[in-house]
């Protein structure tokens, strides 16, 4: 077996190109991070290598350059990954990179959804691992184009529970890059708070192609509210204690300045892509069941959902 290089510690890898990839890796390299984004689209990575990446942002357009490659041809490893592939395609992704996961590499999941926690744990320790969130919008225009309107932030935490100092050093890089990052111990909370934020918008304007802000009337607030509620009270049977006035403020936040976004799941049954229906939806009914909870409008988002995107190419 031949070692890879050491890994680079001041890069970062990126896995997944598309839009929140994009948006990370175009605000870490304007910082002067080097990045390397690696996806298994040859078109998008040549289009990345050609234009760069690019960012239009409320401040203006931002624009960097990044490498970009497929898995395989990674030779100088990143010593710290962030993960945006879609949470069906982690064990994939993963795999494609496993020559280049060693001891010491550092793994951050952002990813939508609670199904795919497990699976990094079958690629690294629990040290090597953190889970978090984050609530920046970024739309995918073309190959490595984004649109990102509004702020956001990231909140993460290592598995083990312990904040060693190269998640700190992770962390400073985030927030270099404008990012507001923080690690933050309470973060199965504000994992299932952002599982009840994205069955709430993802399901209602998947279901009503409808952007964030049409939302915004009494009719929406209310179907809002049904989701939540529901969400609410799974994650308390799982011992997680929602903040529900946080929450809330989440939810206006986005219903006022989210305007025009579409979520990442409108996005994909526009587009004919699969959707992270399952990952967002179908865990929070199949946590709900284990617990003997009814969470009709979830469940029903989950069935409208799943037999739309049966239907499309």
């Amino acid at each position: 077996m031949h070692h890879a290089q050491e890994p680079q510690a001041a890069t970062v890898g990126i896995l997944g190109a598309g839009a929140m990839g994009t948006l990370f890796g175009t605000r870490l390299a304007q910082a002067g991070i080097p990045v390397t984004l690696v996806d298994i689209n040859p078109e998008l990575l040549e289009a990345i290598r050609e234009h760069g990446v690019h960012c239009e942002t409320d401040q203006g357009p931002l624009r960097a350059r990044v490498q970009a490659l497929q898995a395989r041809e990674l030779r100088q490893p990143p010593a710290r990954w962030l993960i945006f592939t879609k949470a069906a395609h982690t064990q994939a992704a993963l795999q494609s990179i496993a020559h280049v996961i060693g001891p010491e590499t550092l793994l951050l999941s952002l990813q939508n959804g609670i199904g795919h926690i497990e699976t990094l744990h079958g690629f690294a320790d629990a040290r090597q691992i953190a889970v978090g969130v984050t609530t920046w919008p970024a739309r995918l225009l073309e190959a490595g184009r984004v649109s990102s309107l509004g702020s956001g932030k990231i909140r993460f935490m290592p598995r083990n529970g312990l904040v060693d100092a190269r998640f700190q050093d992770f962390c400073n890089d985030l927030n270099r890059a404008g990012l507001h990052c923080e690690i933050d111990p309470e973060v199965e909370t504000a994992i299932w708070e952002k599982l009840a934020f994205n069955a709430a918008f993802n399901g209602l304007c998947g279901v009503t192609r409808q952007t964030v802000d049409a939302l915004a009337t009494p009719l929406g607030r209310e179907l809002i509210r049904d989701v939540l509620d529901e969400v609410v009270s799974v994650a308390a049977a799982c011992g997680i204690a929602i903040d529900v006035p946080r929450l809330q403020a989440t939810v206006e936040d986005a219903l006022n300045h989210h305007v025009g976004h579409q979520p990442s799941l409108l996005q994909d049954l526009l587009a004919g892509r699969p959707t992270e229906t399952d990952s967002i939806h179908g865990s929070v009914v199949r946590a709900a069941e284990r617990h003997g909870i009814a969470t009709p409008v979830t469940r029903t988002l989950h069935r409208l959902i799943s037999v739309t995107q049966q239907r499309t190419p």
